[in-house]
């Protein structure tokens, strides 16, 4: 019984979530409220505040569901035998598998880091979590400073393959798509010259 229980739990949260993220798409993030998510969900407000207190909690928490999936893309990165413009143009095909996989949610994000700052702040710390792994992968033995430049070298990197992805696959403007991506394997390409 309280397995079933669980599993209607889990079922309603994953509801919320995909329901508010439906609005998010639909309405934007800051047109949608918490009762057209729960209305949406065929649930009450009351019940919506149960799993989620704030639009924030909900985007936050299909964040840290997407993130091993972000993190396993560039421990592929770290993982690849070489690191030539040709092989890194390859590795971004994936990336761009994942946004278009995720493009609902990138969006989401992107709208909810322009209001919420508790959203900005996760999406920073996802960032800031996977350079100082590549970091300590790449630099073992390595001074305090060439660390940090080598974090923040990634963390630059990282945040523009997610401005140029953000305008490529959710916006769709891919005029020089192939301009953008030769040009972002070259800057990849840079990290791995050091």
């Amino acid at each position: 019984m309280a397995a079933n229980r669980t599993a209607k739990s889990i079922a309603t949260r994953q509801r919320f979530v995909d329901e508010a993220l439906r609005l998010f798409k639909e309405r934007g993030y800051e047109n949608t409220s918490m009762a057209q998510i729960a209305a949406a969900a065929g649930s009450s407000r009351a019940n919506l505040y149960l799993y989620f207190n704030s639009k924030s909690q909900i985007i936050r928490a299909r964040m840290t569901e997407i993130e091993a999936e972000v993190a396993e893309l560039y421990e592929v990165l770290d993982g690849m035998p070489e690191h030539t413009p040709g092989a890194l143009r390859e590795w971004l095909g994936t990336a761009r598998g994942m946004w278009l996989r995720y493009a609902t949610e990138f969006e989401a994000v992107s709208q909810a880091m322009a209001i919420d700052q508790d959203v900005l702040e996760e999406w920073l710390g996802l960032i800031r979590r996977v350079s100082s792994a590549h970091a300590a992968l790449h630099l073992d033995g390595a001074t305090e400073d060439e660390r940090t430049e080598r974090e923040v070298h990634m963390a630059t990197l990282m945040m523009s393959l997610e401005r140029n992805f953000y305008f490529l696959y959710i916006r769709g403007h891919k005029e020089r798509e192939e301009l953008i991506l030769t040009s972002l394997a070259r800057q990849w390409a840079q990290l791995f010259d050091d």
